[in-house]
């Protein structure tokens, strides 16, 4: 399956896409600067996909790495909007999506690890 294919890539190019949209909205010393960071954080996350996806020995590393980036992202938007760089609906809108992609990058992570919800990798028996 190519990478453009999988929601996680849709999400994640989504995301990449409205932060550039609104990095209008942001002043000039922090579109150069930290929000200019989290617009290349999330460029870099596409990329990660891309290995994610064509390369399984490397994959948990991959993801792993992404859901670093993604927290980074997270918490630059939760700042901007307190900062009062971005609007509440703007900040609204990424955190959902990034939440969203961050349950999607677990769930691969872990299935590629061979976790599955409930279930101990090494003995099968249920966690309490």
């Amino acid at each position: 399956m190519l990478s453009e294919d999988l929601q996680i890539y849709r999400d994640t190019y989504e995301l990449c896409r409205l932060l550039f949209v609104y990095q209008n909205d942001v002043p000039r010393s922090a579109r150069y600067g930290e929000y200019g960071r989290a617009v290349s954080m999330s460029l870099e996350a596409l990329d990660l996909i891309y290995v994610a996806n064509s390369d399984v020995m490397r994959r948990p590393a991959a993801l792993t790495r992404f859901l670093q980036i993604l927290g980074g992202i997270r918490s630059r938007v939760r700042l901007f909007g307190e900062l009062r760089y971005l609007s509440i609906r703007r900040v609204v809108n990424l955190s959902f999506l990034a939440e969203k992609i961050g349950k999607q990058a677990t769930g691969w992570r872990n299935s590629s690890h061979g976790v599955s919800r409930g279930v101990k990798c090494n003995t099968g028996e249920p966690n309490p």
